[in-house]
């Protein structure tokens, strides 16, 4: 029996196993033809998100696609097919003690196309950057089957349109990305966590005298738990610079309303950096939310999700973005009010994101937030680049 999968309750679609690119591109054009359409999919970790499918078609499994093209280890960059793992990538990374910072849950699973379609990120992003900082080139197909390429496969590349950022974060709606070229890093000599608790009032003035101080975190987490909110500071760099960025952190928090105080190394600090990428992921029965914010503004949002009962709260505080999982008993209207209310504390370029809910929700929710006027912009773009709606429609606007 042929096999199928639904996307938010949409289908069921059957899915088609493409392993070489010229079979995905003959893929399209028949898809195309029969007026249907491509929805792309790989480790299937993110399809909850977006708004549910509007037109009939095929799902679209890339995983075959995952072939290490070349890793030119001396120019630090590597060209992969996009249905790689994250997991995978790591591993082939590290065989030149190289890495690509950007924490992504469930990596084992999540191949590098969908990471970058949903332009996804984690704990690390405070100190490395998300993926529009390393994507150098892509490959993606276009409506008519066609195979074009972006950018290039050195660090200094300006020719072309600049399709890697346009891809980053279109939830695969303009195309199937087939290749891209990164650029990476060397591996750290040694990773750190410092956590601690504070209490409630003391979380913004906290994060206030990390922001002012002088070590430098790689990643600033703070999440509920308890009668204290939990704070989680990542250093990674030389063995020297990590040892002194975290003696001065104690240094600084000594005295103040720190309790708890621990550091973590090595294997231990780097299991604690991927529980955290966990923790943003939807839940059963809660329903998700993501605030994008400014860091000064973090700490007000995490008040006011805090206030909500039952509520699991988590933030990347140093990057102004908060996950809240709130419980689906509290019902559509109560979670409604949430976002109205958190929207209004957000800055003017601040949204709230409903990452995850029950499926009649998203009738009701606003799934991508208040429009800011770039959406008519990207359905601009959209319409030029699939102007018979192939992929993933409806997902995205």
């Amino acid at each position: 029996m042929s096999e199928t999968l639904s996307i938010d309750g949409f289908g069921p679609l059957p899915v088609r196993r493409p392993t070489t690119v010229a079979e995905l591109g003959e893929l399209v054009r028949e898809v195309r033809a029969n007026k249907q359409a491509v929805y792309p999919v790989g480790g299937r970790t993110t399809l909850d998100l977006g708004h549910v499918p509007t037109k009939h078609g095929a799902a679209v499994d890339t995983r075959s696609l995952n072939s290490v093209v070349e890793h030119a280890a001396r120019d630090m960059t590597i060209t992969v097919q996009a249905g790689i793992t994250l997991a995978e990538l790591a591993t082939v990374l590290a065989t030149e003690n190289q890495w690509l910072p950007i924490d992504v849950p469930h990596p084992e699973r999540a191949t590098l196309g969908g990471a970058i379609a949903a332009n996804l990120s984690g704990p690390r992003r405070l100190g490395h950057g998300t993926f529009r900082d390393y994507i150098l080139g892509v490959s993606f197909v276009t409506d008519d089957g066609v195979e074009v390429k972006g950018g290039g496969r050195v660090v200094k590349n300006v020719a072309g349109y600049d399709l890697m950022k346009l891809h980053t974060g279109a939830l695969g709606s303009l195309g199937v990305v087939t290749q891209v070229t990164l650029k990476v890093k060397p591996r750290p000599e040694a990773t750190a966590v410092v956590t601690f608790g504070v209490n409630a009032a003391a979380v913004g003035p906290t994060l206030d005298r990390l922001h002012a101080g002088d070590s430098r975190p790689v990643a600033i987490e703070v999440s509920s738990g308890g009668d204290l909110w939990q704070f989680a500071c990542g250093f990674e760099e030389k063995s020297a610079t990590v040892e002194w960025q975290v003696s001065t952190l104690l240094k600084e928090l000594a005295g103040g309303p720190a309790r708890s105080v621990q550091t973590h190394r090595g294997d231990e600090a780097t299991k604690l950096l991927r529980d955290l990428t966990a923790a943003q992921h939807p839940r059963d029965e809660f329903a998700t939310l993501k605030v994008n914010t400014t860091p000064s503004n973090t700490a007000a949002l995490l008040a006011a999700a805090g206030d909500v009962p039952r509520a699991a709260v988590h933030a990347s505080a140093g990057c102004g973005i908060v996950f809240v999982h709130l419980p689906v008993e509290l019902g559509v209207e109560r979670v409604s009010a949430a976002v109205a209310e958190w929207t209004k504390l957000t800055t003017a370029n601040g949204n709230v994101l409903v990452r995850h809910c029950p499926l009649a929700w998203k009738k009701v929710l606003p799934v991508w937030g208040k429009d800011r006027g770039d959406r008519e912009l990207m359905r601009t773009v959209k319409r030029t680049l699939d102007p018979d709606d192939v992929f993933n429609p409806g997902r995205l606007m």
